[in-house]
């Protein structure tokens, strides 16, 4: 097998980290590959300066989501630095070329690439046939914990999500983690971001959205221990919602030992042929009476449910959100424009948690039928009257390349006379604010916010502090402050 570089993504953070997600064929995850990481001078990383291929080190090792990840610099490198990462096989062998992770000096990135087998159908294709993957289970799952598969059954030629892989990770395998790990896809094997996942267990039910990379999980709790020597079974079940769903049933933590599931679905179309074989559960054999087939019970009245969403602002997209009531608990993922949403949300009170934040509303009435707005924090109310005219707005004093920025603009200060600022909320005392710099130094969510405080807003950015420092000479020459 030859893993090769299929998607390559850079990000500024205040940190630099290289990740390397691994997929098998069929686009599931790739857990347990031993990578050597390097660094070294480019075009080739030879002679290396570094080295780190501990074959033992677990964190050389691709986890349950088949990720690496190595920290090279705890913030901006103070020169350039190139590393490398080769996938290796049990034996050592290398499983890929050099897959290179460069890092500019005095710039913080994460440097994020997604590897599969060589000859594996890319998703970004959309020429490529729509092939469905057959199930890939690992037999671990029915000969040592009893876990099976329950198929869906939609009707002929509809969608439904068909379970593509289910995989087993022991003690010694999940590194001490005790999660169900739900990938979802598209047709083409494409992740899908913003699918709901449910939990089921007995009495009730837990729910996720996948991110991103169309990936969800679950945490197990100890009381979800069983003995499958005994015969029993794991009180945990998951599914995809919106669609008939394979499930996978019988899910727990064996005798209270660390384990993890690793769970993929595709969105496919399903045939006669499309149902796989459900797991085997071993099983004595014992003789079964028969019994008369109990009456069809009549339909229930599904419970009435509500809406909720709005906007969080001055947090990462991803924060994730819980929407807790005293029997029921639900998740959503705050998006890259601060939004948020949770659809049919059962009718009752239920407090809202921030990530790293804690309680933002503790009383939520979710009404039937309804759709509740919630905004955090709460949207501050217009000023009577508008202080400033104009406020020139410049991202915080600590972040690079903000004092720049200011050094930039001194002439068109010293000219117009905006008053000078690095504070939104000072700017919501202003007619006209103008920002300087991209949204790394004021987010889209603060810009939003400037308009709904009713402020006329224009944003300054430029490639780089030539283009911006012209900028300000266009202004300065066409007489007006204001950007057109």
């Amino acid at each position: 097998m030859e893993f090769v570089e299929r998607n390559r993504n850079v990000e500024p953070h205040s940190e630099s980290i290289l990740f390397l997600y691994l997929q098998d064929a069929n686009g599931a995850p790739a857990p347990n590959k031993k990578v050597k990481i390097y660094a070294g001078p480019p075009p080739t990383g030879e002679p290396p300066y570094f080295v780190d291929d501990d074959p033992n080190n677990p964190n050389r090792r691709s986890d349950g989501n088949g990720k690496i990840q190595f920290i090279v610099a705890n913030g901006a490198p103070d020169q350039r630095l190139d590393f490398w990462v080769q996938v290796l096989g049990n034996d050592g062998a290398p499983e890929s070329a050099p897959l290179h992770f460069p890092f500019p000096a005095a710039q913080a990135r994460w440097v994020i690439v997604t590897a599969a087998p060589k000859g594996s159908a890319s998703p970004d294709d959309p020429n490529a046939p729509v092939v469905t993957p057959e199930l890939e289970l690992d037999p671990r799952l029915a000969d040592l914990v009893r876990v099976s598969v329950k198929s869906a059954q939609p009707a002929p030629d509809s969608k439904y999500w068909k379970l593509i892989s289910a995989q087993y990770q022991d003690p010694d395998e999940s590194g001490g983690n005790i999660n169900i790990i739900v990938f979802v896809q598209d047709e083409r094997g494409a992740p899908l971001p913003g699918q709901r996942i449910i939990q089921k267990f007995p009495g009730d039910q837990a729910t996720a959205i996948t991110d991103e990379r169309g990936h969800a999980e679950f945490p197990m709790s100890g009381d979800s221990s069983f003995s499958p020597d005994r015969g029993e079974n794991g009180p945990y079940a998951a599914l995809v919602d919106g669609l008939p769903s394979d499930q996978v049933v019988g899910m727990g933590l064996p005798l209270k030992r660390h384990v993890q599931y690793i769970l993929t679905y595709r969105r496919a179309t399903f045939t006669s042929q499309s149902a796989p074989a459900p797991a085997p559960v071993p099983t004595p054999p014992t003789a079964t009476p028969t019994t008369p087939t109990a009456p069809t019970p009549p339909p229930t009245t599904p419970a009435p449910t509500g809406n909720l969403r709005g906007r969080i602002m001055n947090t990462q997209a991803g924060a994730r959100l819980v929407l807790k009531s005293l029997n029921r608990t639900l998740d959503a993922l705050v998006g890259s424009d601060g939004l948020y949403s949770f659809t049919n949300v059962p009718v009752g009170s239920y407090t809202l948690e921030l990530a790293g934040v804690g309680v933002i509303n503790p009383a939520l009435n979710i009404t039937a039928n309804q759709s509740v707005t919630f905004d955090y924090p709460p949207p501050a109310p217009p000023p009577a009257k508008k202080v400033f005219k104009h406020y020139l707005l410049f991202g915080p004093g600590t972040q690079p390349g903000t004092m720049t920025n200011l050094i930039l603009a001194l002439d068109y200060i010293v000219h117009f006379a905006p008053v000078v600022g690095f504070s939104i909320d000072e700017a919501l005392n202003a007619e006209r604010v103008t920002i300087v710099g991209g949204t790394s130094a004021v987010s889209v969510q603060d810009e939003q916010r400037l308009r709904d405080g009713g402020a006329r807003v224009a944003r300054l950015q430029a490639a780089d502090s030539y283009a911006l420092e012209n900028l300000f000479q266009q202004l300065l020459a066409s007489g007006s402050p204001f950007p057109v």
